[in-house]
């Protein structure tokens, strides 16, 4: 009985050391693991959006390249790239009309505690985003445990968000142009993912995300509530794994009395897709 108890914890313990040698398991909440110093990973994530008050479609596709530069400490940098068709709801024409954006993030990632061997695993991250119309910047704090096959995470995250603002005014009969950073919005998320991991490698969760929308001029403006499954796959022998997830807007947080049913579908989608690949090299 006492080798049965103790070859059973043996294997918890081998499956839970394999797993968390992996960065992520689902493609929002980030979990504190780290990669190992040195080591060295190429994501692609692919994320299509879709439905507003009027026609709608988004896609993101974003390259990152991560490397382990201690075993507690990670950074990586992103390459962004966003297109959205999208027909204006006050354009009674409907013209589809497109627009494109390209970026530049920089990721840094330091790990306090470890889920599997201290109460809670803990980890702190910065990211750092220039486009060509402004910059951005994202603190986010990450709290996760394992038990067993059990991994449950929390991530509390704020943003700060400066647009390059033009303004117009003639003097001597010439127009001239002046051109200003001003903060614009500080959006708040909130992220839970749970997942039960049938194998080392393979797993299935959901995942919930609670979006606040705060605008310097307005205060709170949009609040939404994303809930959805998320699939995590990677070969027996293989180095690289996949990530799925599907997150449909359930709730709008700030009802009106108007509308106490409707959702925010004009701050944000109703539908999210996203597939994460990861490869190790």
């Amino acid at each position: 009985m006492k080798r049965k108890i103790l070859f059973t914890l043996t294997i918890s313990l081998f499956i839970s050391q394999l797993i968390n040698a992996q960065d992520r398991q689902f493609v929002r909440t980030y979990q504190s693991a780290n990669m190992s110093k040195g080591a060295r990973d190429l994501e692609l994530w692919t994320t299509l959006r879709t439905g507003k008050e009027s026609f709608y479609r988004g896609l993101d596709e974003r390259l990152e390249f991560e490397v382990g530069l201690t075993d507690r400490l990670q950074t990586s940098i992103y390459l962004n790239a966003t297109h959205q068709s999208f027909v204006d709801k006050s354009d009674s024409t409907g013209t589809i009309q497109s627009q494109s954006d390209f970026s530049i993030s920089s990721e840094w990632k330091f790990k306090m505690s470890d889920a599997n061997i201290n109460f809670l695993g803990s980890a702190v991250y910065a990211e750092a985003t220039v486009s060509g119309t402004g910059l951005e910047l994202e603190g986010k704090l990450i709290l996760d445990k394992r038990i067993g096959n059990h991994l449950i995470a929390l991530n509390a995250l704020g943003e700060w968000e400066w647009e390059q603002e033009i303004t117009s005014k003639e003097v001597n009969n010439k127009v001239e142009q002046t051109s200003k950073s001003k903060l614009m919005a500080t959006p708040f998320e909130l992220d839970l993912g749970y997942m039960y991991n049938f194998k080392p490698h393979i797993g299935l969760g959901v995942e919930a995300r609670n979006q606040y929308e705060i605008t310097t001029a307005n205060g709170l403006e949009h609040s939404a509530l994303l809930l959805g499954p998320t699939l995590y796959w990677s070969p027996k022998e293989g180095n690289y794994n996949i990530i799925l997830s599907f997150m449909p807007q359930i709730t709008n947080l700030r009802k009106s009395a108007e509308e106490p049913n409707a959702l925010d579908l004009d701050e944000y989608e109703k539908y999210d897709f996203r597939i994460l690949l990861d490869f190790s090299f």
